[in-house]
């Protein structure tokens, strides 16, 4: 089993100008907040690849993994398993400590001697997230009449496609092409 590191100690790699190395690593548990509910990775700990190589200019990282986030369903509120496939990069410019942040030669995950795998396998997820979570593509989500599961229950409830806020400017346009 790959030992769970949300700190990756690069100076114990010893890495020269041109050496690389990969990793297979699990990252601390990674619990997200999006549109209001809460998701969390399965397994809670994912594993990650991590590969790091060094040239004479600075430090080339990637991350790696397949994870499943769980959670609810934004449709029917029932239960949400979405996998995801994260292949991200990082560079760190050699010789920037000091120096003002420059989002092209500094990366926001490494510090002196280390990176911080566990923020960034949270962002690297969170940026993978699909627009709208659902348990299906097909979802046909709860009723907004009478709060049944569609997926479970035919519901025969129409949905209002309208909102009755707009009623009184609705009425004044179909007045002015009436000519009133």
């Amino acid at each position: 089993m790959e030992r769970e590191v949300a700190t990756l100690d690069l100076r114990a790699l010893d890495l020269a100008p041109g050496a690389a190395t990969r990793l297979r690593l699990r990252v601390p548990a990674i619990e997200l907040r999006s549109g209001g509910s809460d998701y969390v990775t399965d397994p809670a700990s994912p594993e990650v690849d991590v590969e790091v190589g060094r040239s004479l200019s600075g430090l080339h990282l990637r991350l790696r993994a397949d994870v499943v986030i769980t959670g609810p369903c934004w449709r029917c509120l029932g239960d949400a398993r979405v996998p995801l496939a994260i292949d991200v990069t990082e560079f760190q410019a050699e010789g920037r400590e000091g120096e003002e942040f420059d989002e092209d030669l500094d990366s926001a995950y490494v510090e002196p001697g280390r990176v911080d795998l566990g923020t960034w396998a949270r962002d690297s997820v969170a940026e993978a997230l699909p627009t709208t979570i659902l348990c299906r593509d097909d979802c046909a989500g709860i009723c907004p009449v009478c709060g049944g599961d569609r997926n479970l229950v035919p519901c025969d409830h129409a949905e209002e496609t309208t909102d009755t806020r707009w009623d009184a400017l609705r009425e004044i346009a179909e007045r002015l092409e009436r000519g009133e």
